[in-house]
C-alpha cells in the first residue's frame, strides 16, 4: 500500500468499513473476508475518495465491478 493517511482520514476509512460490514447479513459475513472489503476501501482512498458513502459502497460491491468503474451513487 505505502500510502499515508492522517488520523481524520483513517477514522473515515474505518467508519466506512464498519458500516459496510454491519450491512452484511450474517450468512454473507461467513463468505466474505473483512480484509477484502478493507482493500477495496483503500484502493478508492488511494485515488482520493473520502466520501463515506462511496467508500462503503466500494467495500460492498465485488472487485470486478469496482475495477470497471461501477459505484452506485448514494
Amino acid at each position: 500500500m505505502g500510502a499515508y493517511y492522517d488520523p481524520e482520514t483513517l477514522t473515515i476509512l474505518r467508519k466506512a468499513l464498519d458500516d459496510a460490514w454491519s450491512r452484511l447479513p450474517d450468512e454473507r459475513k461467513a463468505l466474505i473476508r473483512k480484509s477484502d472489503m478493507a482493500d477495496r476501501i483503500f484502493r478508492q482512498a488511494e485515488k482520493g475518495e473520502r466520501d463515506p458513502g462511496k467508500l462503503c459502497a466500494a467495500a460492498l460491491i465485488g472487485p470486478s465491478r469496482l475495477e470497471a468503474g461501477y459505484v452506485r451513487k448514494t
